[in-house]
């Protein structure tokens, strides 16, 4: 309980220096973009590289329809929106040399690339009934939005670059369940799909924008409280800062993966 409340007071008191933090922000040059069906495209196996590409291309629900510089411009806004309504200072153009030269705390964080997967995601539902067990199976529609990160200390004496991953997932809505008659012994399943659509890609966009912006902030905080933890006390676990509600929290979930560079 001690650890947790040191963990929670040096949350706010990264929070308070949050302005101190300046931030040279590369944004991403294209939109990868990648259809994952090609299970459902009748002779898939036997096409060429080419072919299967341009397949999997014409046969997409969505990405196929999702502007690459639309999709960008909501990303990359909301991501610097939700950082300066934080507390940090965000420069998007590159010749900052003599602005962030004298910041202690200046980082160079480029978004080196923003990819949309679409794929079918499998759903199952199953209900027990007396000695048996029945199942439904669907396929979902799914599309992930997945972003790399380096990041740079500025100036650094000796660099060392940091890779950064996240992904966000938007799918079908699906409500379903099992209903058995008892009186006629007979079993039926009844369900209903919220189809996904291009829209909901574009507020991905937007969406994946603000939590990643809110992951930068806990990753930067959670360096500040394993550097100035007390040396006899053991960190219980990684804090999130809940921008929306204000609030401190540990959380297994809510956070970048630190990859290895390439």
């Amino acid at each position: 309980m001690q650890s947790c409340t040191i963990e929670k007071k040096l949350g706010k008191e990264f929070l308070s220096k949050a302005p101190q933090i300046c931030i040279d922000l590369h944004a991403p040059q294209a939109l990868y973009k990648y259809n994952h069906k090609g299970e459902k495209i009748p002779g898939f196996d036997s096409m060429t590289g080419p072919q299967q590409d341009s397949s999997l291309v014409a046969s997409s629900n969505f990405i196929r329809n999702i502007d690459d510089s639309s999709f960008l411009d909501r990303y990359v806004n909301s991501f610097i929106d939700e950082l300066r309504g934080i507390g940090f200072t965000v420069f998007l153009d590159g010749n900052v040399d003599t602005i962030l030269r004298v910041q202690p705390q200046a980082y160079i964080v480029s978004m080196a690339q923003v990819q949309l997967d679409e794929y079918f995601s499998p759903y199952e539902d199953s209900e027990p009934i007396g000695d048996s067990v029945f199942y439904k199976s669907f396929d979902l529609n799914a599309v992930d939005a997945s972003s790399w990160f380096e990041v740079n200390k500025y100036n650094a004496v000796r660099p060392k670059k940091t890779v950064l991953y996240s992904s966000f997932t938007a799918s079908d809505g699906f409500n379903g369940n099992f209903i058995y008659n008892d009186m006629a012994g007979t079993l039926r399943y009844r369900y209903r799909i919220d189809s996904l659509k291009v829209k909901d890609i574009y507020d991905l966009a937007a969406y994946a924008g603000r939590q990643n912006a809110d992951y930068l902030f806990d990753f930067f905080m959670n360096q500040y409280i394993v550097y100035h933890m007390p040396q006899d006390m053991e960190i219980l676990g990684y804090l999130h800062y809940n921008s929306s509600r204000k609030t401190f929290e540990f959380s297994d979930q809510d956070k970048f993966e630190v990859q290895q560079p390439k």
